[in-house]
Order: C-alpha cells, then structure tokens, then sequence
C-alpha cells in the first residue's frame, strides 16, 4: 500500500486537515471484472471464442506443419484469454483450453508442460503484440517527444478498449498466477522504463529525471489501466488518457537531488499498540501476515495458519469462513495498524505539504521496522483472489483523505491526479520491497513525498519539502 494510502486505509478514516473535503471512496466489495462479450462469446486477439475451432489447419499441401504448430498455439491463446476472462485463472481448466480451441489433449501436451505453461505463454503472446503496436505509434510519430509518448498512450488505451479480455489476462490475472508471473510483468515493465527514459532525455526539463520518479509514474498508470480494466470500465482510459499523460509529464527532474535517508530516527512514528497474544481471532491474523510474507497468496493455506497460530481448525472456522476471509480481515488490521503510526505525524505538521512529509516519512519508517507487514501489504496481497485485491483497492483508496487538503488549497487538480499518486506510490512500495527488501524501505521517503507533492505545490517545493523530510 502507498505511504499516503495505507496511513488512511482504515475503517477508522481520520479527519481531513483544516476542514478539507473527503475524495470518492473505493468500490464496492465484490465489485469485480465483468466480462465484455459480443453476443455472449469472448473477443480475443486471435478471433472469437466459438470461432477458434473452425480455424483449424491440417497437414497437406495448403498447410506446412510450422504452419499447423503456430495454428494450434494461436488457437490455444485465445481459449486461454477466453476461459480465463469468464472463470478466472485458478478456475481454469486444461479441458476448457481444449474444448474451445478445437486442439486434442495430445497435441495440447506437445507444446506445454500444463496449464500454467500456456496461460505464460499467451501472456508473453499478448506482451509482443501490445508492445509492437505501442513502439510503432511511438516511433512512427513525427512530433516531438511529448507527442510521440502521447502517440504511445493513446494507441495502448486503444488496444486495450478493442481486447479488454487480453488486457484483463495481463493485467489482473497475471497476479493470481504468484511471484514467477508478477515477475514476468516487472520485467515488461523494464523494457518499457528504457523507451520512455530515452524519450525523456530529449526534454530539458525531464532529462537525468531519478530512475525511482520513472518507474513510480509508469507502475502507477499500470496501477489505473489493472483498476480499470478489473471493473470492466476500461473505456473510460479514452477520456482520462490526456490527463493521465498530463499528470505523468507534469514531474521534471528535481531541481536540487533528493536525499536517501538510511536509517529511520527514533521515534519516527507512533508506536501502535500490540493486540492482546490470547485472543486467537488476533493471532490468526498476525499468522496470515506473517505467512504471506514468506509465501504467495496461492501457497497459503488454512492447516499453516492454524499451526502458526497455535489454534484448532475448529478455533479458526470460529472466527473465519476461510482463507479470504482471514486475509481480508489481516489487510484491514494491517491497515489500523498503519493509520495508528502515522495518522499523529499527519496533525503534528504546521501546513499540509509538510503533513504529507510527516506521514511519508513515518509510514515507510513504520515499514522498514514492522517488516512482515511491509511483505504482506506491499507485495503479498498483490497476488490474492479477486476479493482480496478489491479490498485492497478500496483500502489503496481511502488513502486519498489524505490529499484532501491539498485539493482545497489547489482545486484546478484534476480528480484523477489523488488516485494517481496513490498508484505509483504503492508502485513504488511494491518495486522497493519487491526487489530490494523491506530493509532499504525508508531511503525512498524523499522520492515519495516529492511525487506525493508535485501535482500540487510544484518542484521546487515538493523538492524543498522532501529533503526537508528526513
């Protein structure tokens, strides 16, 4: 969770500073991915679901046998896009795969090993042709940079408009296959950060921009194409691409280099009370963080829980329906615990650019000490089922409280701009512990609190500020 969101995450929302009004609060539970059909059948990039068996190739002389293999395979992407887009990635059988796409199991089993085999290779499927279509715009566009990265954009909202159920399997699903497929992401990501960085040291404003500024802007769009897509409202990218773009390109390189702070002070937030150890609802949430910390959300299960939590399976069922459940309620508690740190550094400051420091500086401080919940929140619950997720959005969001203030003080601020720094701040959590560890949490409260700030007060202040923050 982002420093400013997960400070508010909490059911118990703390009042914003000097009368400022609340933001749009999250959606509601439950509110999942709808699927886009066309007459009840699935659109994907290699043609209609109840199309893919009658596009079948056989040997002989109109069809090489290269040309059969790639047949097979295209048509196994799109039944793995369409079992995926209307039962999810854990529901998905091979049997689906077969039954829509025509292909034998025997053939299936001569090009993947299993189920998750193919589900990686259509998401590397869908990456190269995304991609190509994004560089093309990019490259082929005769303006300057800033138009040329609009090109780019804009030609990524189109494509995932005309095959949200191709979006939603890379966006959303790529999460529910664990760490080996969220990795993959990261990785699309990189190749990404390279062609927009390139594009930024054409611009004098933007050149030399820190590397964290980049992959924080770019993850948080990420973050709002998966939110997007997640409840099956991806058209409206078209509308809020510009002020997307305008929001990414409004971060210049800082006028002074933002410090890395080592080590958290004393006393660098509020020391949250523990929950009583006896009370076995407690400690079946402190074992599911501590459990998601080692593990995915997948690998978790409820025999570990109660064996970490020294209780019965009966104790648990007590208290929890099942996993979700526990881990639900482990987000929330997570969530009081972090607004109890920093919530007092947020009502101590004298204005509210200096707050929104306070509460950086004590949410990460909190992080890098209390590290299982940096694991859980940060990464962990990425990768949990589609409830999990949304809860954590509707958390993620609450976090915009914070930013009320800050949009009294400044109302020409596009809406869009508070969820925005939500997203590439928990981008940036993620990247940092994801990568680097928990440890190493508190070197990025300067770089936190200036993309928290920019949109707002500007560079040189949010510069100012940041440094000041330490």
């Amino acid at each position: 969770m982002s420093p400013s969101a997960c400070a508010a995450s909490s059911t118990r929302r703390p009042p914003p500073r000097d009368g400022g009004t609340d933001q749009p609060s999250g959606t509601k539970v439950g509110d999942v991915s709808v699927s886009v059909y066309v007459s009840g059948v699935v659109v994907t990039p290699w043609g209609r679901s109840d199309e893919l068996r009658s596009r079948k190739l056989r040997p002989g002389p109109g069809a090489s046998r290269e040309e059969v293999k790639a047949n097979q395979r295209e048509r196994l992407f799109g039944a793995m896009v369409a079992a995926v887009e209307e039962r999810g990635y854990e529901k998905t059988r091979v049997a689906d795969l077969l039954e829509t796409s025509g292909v034998s199991r025997n053939t299936f089993y001569k090009h993947f090993g299993n189920k998750r085999e193919c589900f990686f290779a259509t998401v590397d499927a869908v990456t190269a042709a995304g991609s190509a279509r994004v560089v093309a715009a990019y490259e082929g566009h005769d303006g300057t940079w800033d138009e040329r990265l609009s090109a780019a954009l804009l030609a990524l909202v189109d494509l995932i408009v005309e095959h949200p159920a191709a979006g939603r399997l890379y966006y959303v699903e790529t999460y529910t296959a664990g760490p080996e497929a969220i990795r993959e992401l990261e990785a699309v990501g990189d190749r990404l950060e390279t062609v927009v960085r390139r594009a930024l040291e054409e611009s004098p404003r933007h050149a030399e921009m820190p590397r964290e500024i980049v992959r924080a802007v770019l993850r948080g769009l990420h973050r709002i194409i998966q939110t997007r897509l997640r409840s099956g409202r991806e058209r409206r990218l078209l509308a809020e691409g510009p002020e997307l773009l305008r929001w990414a390109l409004g971060y210049r390189t800082p006028p002074q280099r933002l410090v890395r702070p080592r080590k958290p002070p004393a006393r660098a937030f509020a020391t949250p009370p523990a929950p009583p150890p006896h009370q076995a609802r407690d400690r079946i949430m402190t074992a599911v963080i501590e459990l998601m910390a080692e593990q995915s959300y997948q690998a978790l299960k409820i025999t570990d829980i109660a064996q970490r939590a020294a209780i019965s399976l009966t104790t648990f069922y007590a208290h929890f329906d099942g996993k979700d459940d526990a881990v639900v309620a482990a987000l929330r508690r997570a969530a009081d615990r972090a607004l109890e740190a920093t919530a007092p550094a947020y009502h101590q400051a004298p204005d509210w650019p200096h707050a929104i420091g306070a509460t950086v500086r004590a949410f990460f401080a909190f992080l890098a000490i209390e590290r299982p919940f940096a694991q859980f929140g940060g990464v962990g619950s990425h990768s949990g089922s589609r409830l999990v997720v949304e809860v954590r959005h509707q958390l993620l969001t609450a976090g915009q409280e914070f930013l009320a203030e800050g949009y009294r003080q400044h109302p020409e601020v596009h809406p869009i701009v508070g969820e925005a720094i939500g997203a590439a701040l928990d981008a940036l959590l993620f990247d940092q512990v994801l990568n680097r560890g928990p440890d190493r949490l508190y070197e990025m409260t300067s770089t936190a609190t200036y993309v928290a700030l920019v949109p707002f007060v500007g560079p040189e202040e949010a510069c100012a500020v940041a440094n000041r923050s330490r």
